[in-house]
């Protein structure tokens, strides 16, 4: 991450970031060489001499067809040693396994902190994270690695998953008492703890920045955070199948694509592009990822493109999106009254073989039904464990039913609300 880190630094502060007509070819010719899936989409000619237009030869790439063609996806170069698999966020209710690289992983950290300083917060500067993390629920938080790690990086964490009263109410002590942070939040569940210490009358010293994520960020949210941190709030745009894509830079013009990691395109329902100002899917090309690239993968999200193109007044000469349009994540209320954000049941969900579609729905505090589109049976462990993990943090006394659907149909919208709270 270092030798990524300083020359993306570098490249950022200049300005003079790396020709998006040659990553683009870069990633297209890779793929053409080293994957049998890609082998006879264009020719290295094609590619050379206008990736742009060799781009429209790949199909649209569906999380259906990742499962079935997975194998045939996979680089025949590399050092497999360092592969690792990972899972879609299931923003679509269907989750995919992945396999990423080392450098996959190291690109897209470094990345992620070239994007923070864009807040104006610099490496080693203290962060809180209002963040998801299972693994918090079943180990405990208060365990050594978590403490030395968190110590190390100067990061608190605030589990977004269980949004308690109390847990709430530290994090928000520590802003008080101690030295500016930059505050890096899912969209929903740090708007959930602004609104918290509003209602509260609680006075919060300001803060570098707000980095709101894994979400959509609604006008009311940015207000909200604004209002209670006293900062600037920065939209950012990112996907477990590719790191961050996309965010917010201080003069809040509209989401620059990061130039180091993906081509985007916005597609109408046919797949052609979108015209100025008119929203679509979200098609991604990403760079950093040899093992098992994504070429036009249809994300699940949607976006809308700007109305004109207009050169942002910090220089920087990307790839712009005007706004995504297309995530909703419901918070859902426990029995105590505390707060999960919904995102915590589609973790629940990862890695099961035997699911093709799935929607969790909070009918009540004390209820909750997983509607699943299976390709098998589930096994019982995992029927027990879905149960178990619902009432760690809705409660023991949680009503969980499971309702076994052909298929499950899209919002109006026409995309999937994939949690919802219903009351």
């Amino acid at each position: 991450m270092p030798h990524y880190y300083r020359r993306y630094v570098q490249e950022d502060d200049q300005r003079a970031y790396p020709s998006a007509e040659r990553l683009l070819a870069d990633t297209l010719a890779d793929a053409v060489a080293n994957v049998p899936f890609y082998g006879d989409r264009a020719s290295m000619k094609e590619i050379r001499s206008d990736p742009f237009s060799a781009l429209a030869n790949f199909p649209i790439l569906e999380r259906e067809t990742v499962r079935t063609q997975g194998a045939a996806m996979q680089s025949r170069a590399g050092r497999r040693r360092g592969w690792h698999e990972n899972t879609s966020g299931g923003s679509t209710g269907e989750p995919v396994t992945l396999i990423q690289d080392a450098d996959h992983l190291a690109k897209t950290v470094a990345i992620r902190n070239v994007y923070t300083r864009w807040t104006g917060n610099r490496l080693g500067d203290p962060e809180l994270y209002i963040w998801g993390s299972a693994q918090d629920l079943e180990r405990g938080k208060d365990s050594r690695s978590h403490r030395i790690g968190n110590r190390l990086l100067r990061r608190d964490l605030l589990n977004a998953f269980l949004l308690t009263d109390d847990a709430i109410s530290a994090i928000l002590d520590e802003l008080v008492e101690g030295e500016p942070r930059l505050v890096i939040a899912y969209a929903q569940a740090g708007y959930e703890v602004a609104r918290f210490a509003a209602e509260r009358g609680l006075r919060i010293p300001r803060q570098r920045g707000v980095i709101a994520t894994a979400g959509t960020l609604q006008a009311f949210m940015r207000e909200r955070l604004s209002s209670v941190f006293g900062c600037d709030v920065f939209n950012r745009y990112g996907s477990r199948e590719t790191g961050d894509m996309a965010g917010e830079c201080e003069y809040h013009t509209g989401l620059h694509v990061l130039p180091w990691t993906c081509h985007i395109e916005v597609l109408d329902a046919d797949g052609s592009p979108v015209r100025p100002g008119e929203e679509g899917d979200i098609v991604v090309t990403s760079h950093t990822n040899r093992a098992m690239p994504l070429i036009r993968y249809r994300v699940g999200d949607r976006a809308r493109m700007p109305s004109t193109e207009t050169l942002c007044r910090c220089g920087r000469a990307t790839q712009m999106l005007a706004a995504v349009t297309g995530r909703t994540v419901d918070m859902f209320v426990a029995e105590d009254g505390s707060m999960v954000d919904g995102e915590y049941f589609t973790h629940i969900l990862y890695f099961r073989p035997w699911l093709k579609q799935f929607q969790v729905a909070q009918s009540a505090p004390d209820r909750v039904v997983y509607r699943l589109v299976t390709r098998s049976e589930i096994p019982k462990g995992d029927w027990d464990e879905i149960v178990e993990k619902t009432r760690l943090v809705l409660g023991e006394g949680c009503v969980v039913q499971f309702e076994h659907l052909d298929a499950i149909p899209p919002s109006a919208s026409g995309k999937l609300r994939y949690t919802m709270r219903e009351f």
